[in-house]
């Protein structure tokens, strides 16, 4: 959970971020500062601001060994933490950072390869996962050098202050535009200190609160506004990803009541989609009352979304004076102008005629003649704002539309390697009174002296139809309505000229739900009419778009001009489209079929002869229509270039009718399609040695050796693994084993394995269900159940497959698994083979796991929830009866995973049921395995009749395995035996782990949450410093594992000390000394 934060006792100052994010980390150390929420629900995430610096320094420091100050970097992340440290990173060492969007798979990486080339960028900041996107698509990347940074050592000592200057570049701001010709805006430092200031007096920021943010990092909005300022006022920041947000908006909204967030940044139409998906039914606890602060910018903020968002969640708490309309742009940083804390927006209604006219000329109340707008209040700290005729350059009177030009000190610097372009933009000065230089926004407004700025649109946007101006948005406002098969943030109007007129076009995204029987005719008829009579505007063609197809900038903004040129250039992904005057072929169709083709033709031989389209008979042939040579080889041009295929007049004309020549293109078309081809793959689909998750591997392996140390891993040991052992000649204490009971290596279960081979041979040879099944099996098998205290139980192989076969077998794709975060990998590999819903809930955190059964239960068939016995990773166990409560209330299935904690905890080794005097029938699945208490090898559930009966007769793991060895079956056998003969040594495990945990923890050392079991790990921190820990005890003697990342968190590498009752007193005496002794301190 995060809190508010409050403002630290000492004065926070500084020169530029940098500065500011070192005093936080002097100051407030262990605040917080940073959340992640996975799913927009599960917190996976967090940084301190000591955490953050320290992560950021360790970068730094890396990065100041590969790369100069003023190298450009590309900053590659999917949502999350890891954005954030190498931002930081590349500011504190000079580097300019280029925040870029990060590709899907099967993504043109046009606009990246462009972005690339414009920055002359040198490195990829990045996960092995992106690489592996962008390296099978495309080779454009591979000149640059390529930085892992979730793989780099936390080491902050060798990482060197560097000097900052206001004017030097903090990063590139990458703008949406066309592919082909991008614009890098040039942010410097000043810039970016000056904004952040610029914010938190525009919103009179108060001393505590919380933010939240779902834009995208890499976009102007998400990543100065709801990122970076609120390090300025030391608000924490909660994070999702926009993929979460999109996908169910009213997360946002449950958020904000849970955390009590504050401040949100969002673009308009984010509140539209919160009005349409609200159902009260479902939010009978919704509390808004702590959003003070909720901004509303980066598109035309719209009056009806503000008042309806008042009113749909007033009675929540929402009060409308929060909202905070905004106008702002990359080229000014990011804020140009915002309004104060006031009792509602302020929105003017002004005569829609003289709007058109670039007149405002204001109306009493709202009539269907009116059109309203919404301020955008006033600039601070500087900023100048000024309306300009676009066409005289000189000011504009109050209450007249001109372009927008804007001044002060976070206008940014210009467009990178563009120096006309920015002369253009950046250096705008006024003809009659020379004052300058300003901004050319590009945007229209005008200026009230009683409400500030308002923005009416955009200049490269209007269209000029027969004369008159007519705003897109306001065309695009009136299609939403005309038919609810139209998804109202998919919708374009732009123009385009023909014969000498400008003319109409408008494209929508279709609703999915639409798409099986869409009706194109009657949608465009009711758009036509709906824009004719609202407008007194022809729709000359009506394009109808796949969901999710409609070009759009990061923050959902509809792009214009993009959608005209693709419809230009035909890639439009079309579903269907009608044009009302034939003048215009269509352009290319998304489903490639007879019917497509013979539309295609007909309308175009419509458009030719000057036709209606039904007078085109399809069962006619060309002949029938007397196209002249010039006519036949346009339509031929025309054609192939709807195709794709080079195609000869005569050949069609030999087919007859129009119909039949479109039969015959559309299986040349297929039969093309199969040909098959030659296809050039990159080597990391097929050569191992090229894998990008091999050559993260040998990277990691290369730092251990660097270190001059040996490989801590695979060591051969040779002797019996129990509270010493030998390596290389040496005798060790051995920390090192599973071996709790000291029970493999015993004269009497070595005894019996061997007896068993006498008796059995080395293998049953088959699976249980055929041949192998022996009385060794069922012996073992009952007196499990009976020591667990249920009715029956099955053994495999492998503890790991047990719960994959398991879990995998019981659940499928009508199932939720809710497990928790820090469970083995083989719970999470079952999950996966199941196919169900998988959810982590925080570790041991019941309490959160109730919130989600109590959102998700009802929506699956069966749940399972997942714990363990014992955690292997921190040596804790979890609340046993309060799991059980929230079964038996959610009717869910249980299953405990007793790896760790069969044979070590209860007073007899019961295991965790037995710790905390629980009836075991309450539990459904008690998983074990036979290779740490039991000195053998395998896995075994435990449970009822019924369920190990199913288990025996279908599970994969169990029905097509070769059944348990008879040397492992008889060991297991008479280790239960010999344990439930000498409880003796259950207690003697316990006093010696309390020993360990205890003097550990006097003498300093962090044993993380350990309680209760014979698990001690010693947390110290990154992972080199672990190896080295690690080597210099074998070193005194001692044989510990390291466990370093990906293991655990980077900055959370640990030592793990599985304490057996077989170590003595003396021997852990000598263990923590010998810690105390290492050259790396606790």
């Amino acid at each position: 959970m995060i809190t508010s934060s409050t403002k630290s006792n000492f004065p926070i100052h500084g020169k530029n971020l940098v500065d500011l994010l070192q005093q936080r980390a002097k100051y407030q150390p262990d605040s917080k500062a940073y959340l992640f929420l996975e799913d927009g629900e599960r917190e996976t995430g967090c940084l301190t601001y000591r955490e953050l610096e320290h992560q950021v320094k360790s970068v730094a420091a890396y990065l100041q060994t590969i790369c100069a100050p003023g190298e450009r970097a590309l900053l590659l992340y999917p949502s999350g933490l890891e954005f954030i440290v190498s931002f930081f990173a590349c500011l504190y060492v000079g580097i300019i950072a280029v925040p870029a969007y990060p590709p899907k798979r099967n993504q043109k990486l046009s606009r990246l390869q462009a972005i690339v080339q414009d920055a002359q960028a040198t490195l990829l900041l990045t996960t092995a996962d992106i690489v592996q996107v962008i390296t099978q698509t495309d080779n454009t990347f591979t000149h640059l050098q390529c930085i892992l940074t979730d793989q780099i050592d936390t080491n902050t000592e060798k990482f060197r202050p560097v000097t900052i200057e206001a004017h030097n570049t903090a990063f590139l701001q990458y703008t949406s535009g066309s592919t082909g010709t991008p614009k890098g805006v040039i942010v410097s430092h000043g810039n970016l200190f000056h904004n952040c200031h610029v914010i938190q007096h525009s919103y009179q920021e108060s001393a505590e609160g919380i933010v939240l943010n779902w834009l995208p990092l890499y976009h102007d909005m998400g990543l100065v506004g709801g990122t970076l300022q609120p390090l300025l006022v030391g608000f924490p920041v909660i994070l999702m990803s926009p993929m979460a947000f999109l996908q169910n908006p009213l997360r946002w909204l449950r958020i904000i009541s849970t955390y009590k967030v504050t401040v949100t940044v969002s673009p308009n139409f984010a509140y539209d989609l919160c009005i349409q998906k609200f159902n009260p039914e479902q939010f009978t606890n919704l509390d808004l009352s702590s959003w003070q602060i909720a901004i509303n910018g980066a598109e035309p903020i719209r009056a009806k979304t503000l008042n309806s968002f008042i009113k749909t969640f007033a009675p929540y708490g929402f009060s409308s004076s929060a909202f905070r309309p905004s106008y702002g742009m990359a080229e000014a940083t990011l804020l140009i102008t915002a309004t104060t804390k006031v009792k509602s927006p302020v929105i003017k209604v002004c005569d829609a005629k003289a709007f058109k006219e670039n007149q405002i000329i204001s109306c009493s109340t709202e009539n269907q003649n009116s059109q309203q707008i919404v301020s955008c209040g006033y600039p601070c700290l500087g900023q100048t704002v000024v309306i300009v005729d676009p066409v005289s350059l000189t000011r504009c009177a109050t209450g007249k539309i001109g372009e927008i030009w804007v001044s002060g000190e976070s206008v940014a610097q210009g467009y990178w390697q563009q120096d006309e372009l920015t002369e253009q933009t950046f250096n705008a000065y006024l003809t009659d009174t020379k004052e300058g230089p300003f901004l050319r926004t590009g945007d229209l407004g005008f200026w009230d002296d009683e409400a500030g700025l308002f923005v009416t649109g955009r200049m490269k946007d209007i269209l000029i139809i027969r004369g008159r101006n007519y705003y897109p948005q306001d065309i695009e406002k009136t299609v939403e309505t005309s038919h609810p098969a139209l998804n109202v943030h998919g919708i374009a109007a732009f123009s385009i000229e023909r014969d000498g007129d400008n003319r109409l076009f408008i494209a929508c995204e279709v609703k999915r739900t639409y798409l099986r029987h869409l009706q194109v005719e009657a949608i465009a008829k009711s758009i036509r009419q709906a824009v004719l009579k609202e407008h007194d505007l022809q729709v000359n063609q009506v394009l109808l778009l796949k969901p999710g197809t409609l070009p759009k900038t990061s923050s959902g903004k509809v792009q214009r001009f993009l959608c005209r040129e693709a419809f230009l250039a035909g890639s439009l992904q079309l579903v269907g489209s009608e044009l009302i005057d034939n003048s215009l072929p269509m352009a290319k169709l998304e489903q490639y079929s007879v019917e497509s083709i013979q539309n295609w033709i007909c309308q175009w031989l419509a458009a030719k002869l000057k036709l209606s389209i039904q007078s085109i008979d399809p069962n006619e042939s060309f002949a029938a229509y007397g196209l002249d040579s010039l006519g036949a080889a346009q339509f031929i041009q025309d054609l192939e270039k709807y195709s794709g295929y080079a195609i000869d007049i005569s050949t069609l004309q030999s087919f007859g009718t129009i119909a039949n020549s479109a039969h015959y293109l559309f299986e040349k078309k297929n039969a093309d399609m199969n040909q098959p081809t030659s296809l050039e793959m990159p080597a990391e689909f097929y050569q191992i040695e090229s894998f990008p998750e091999y050559l993260k591997l040998q990277q990691q392996l290369t730092q251990i050796k660097n270190l001059g140390i040996p490989n801590p891993y695979f060591k051969v040991q040779e002797s019996i693994n129990i509270n010493f052992t030998q390596i290389q000649g040496r005798t060790l204490i051995n920390y090192s084993s599973y071996n709790y009971l000291g029970l493999s290596g015993e004269a009497a279960i070595s005894a019996a394995a061997k007896s068993a081979i006498d008796d059995y041979g080395t293998s049953v040879c088959a699976s249980r269900l055929a041949s192998g099944e022996r009385l060794l099996h069922q012996a073992l098998e009952q007196e499990l159940a009976d020591f667990i205290g249920v009715e029956d139980c099955i053994v495999y192989v492998s503890g790991h497959a047990t719960n994959v076969t398991t879990i995998g077998h019981l659940f499928n794709y009508q199932d939720l698994i809710v497990y928790d975060a820090l469970s083995h990998n083989s719970i999470l590999q079952g999950c996966i083979l199941s196919g169900a819903k998988a959810v982590a809930f925080p570790h041991n955190d019941w309490q959160m796991l109730d919130k989600i059964l109590q959102e998700q239960r009802q929506h699956y068939r069966r749940v399972l929830i997942v714990i363990e016995g014992i955690y292997s990773m921190d040596g804790d166990i979890p609340d046993l009866p309060r799991f059980i409560e929230l079964k038996q209330r959610h009717k869910t299935l249980l299953m405990v995973d007793e790896a760790h904690s069969i044979g070590v905890l209860g007073e007899s080794g019961q295991g965790i049921g037995e710790f905390f005097h629980v009836e075991r029938n309450q539990v459904d699945l008690w998983m074990g395995t036979l290779s740490k208490a039991f000195a053998s090898c395998g896995g075994y559930i435990a449970g009822s009749k019924a369920l190990v009966n199913y288990l025996k007769y279908t599970a994969p793991g169990f029905v097509y395995s070769v059944g348990l060895s008879p040397a492992n079956t008889a060991a297991a056998l008479a280790s239960l035996r010999l344990l439930k003969s000498e409880p003796g040594r259950v207690k003697t495990l316990q006093l010696r782990s309390h020993q360990f945990l205890k003097l550990a923890q006097a003498q300093g050392w962090n044993t993380s949450t350990s309680q209760n079991s014979p698990i001690i790990p010693i947390v110290v921190g990154d992972s080199l410093t672990c190896i080295q820990l690690s080597h210099a005890l074998f070193a005194a003697g001692i044989n510990v594992q390291p466990m370093i990342y990906p293991a655990v968190a980077n900055d959370a590498a640990r030592l793990r000390f599985f304490i057996s009752c077989l170590h003595t007193e003396a021997q852990i005496h000598q263990t923590i000394a010998a810690l105390n002794k290492c050259p790396i301190s606790n």
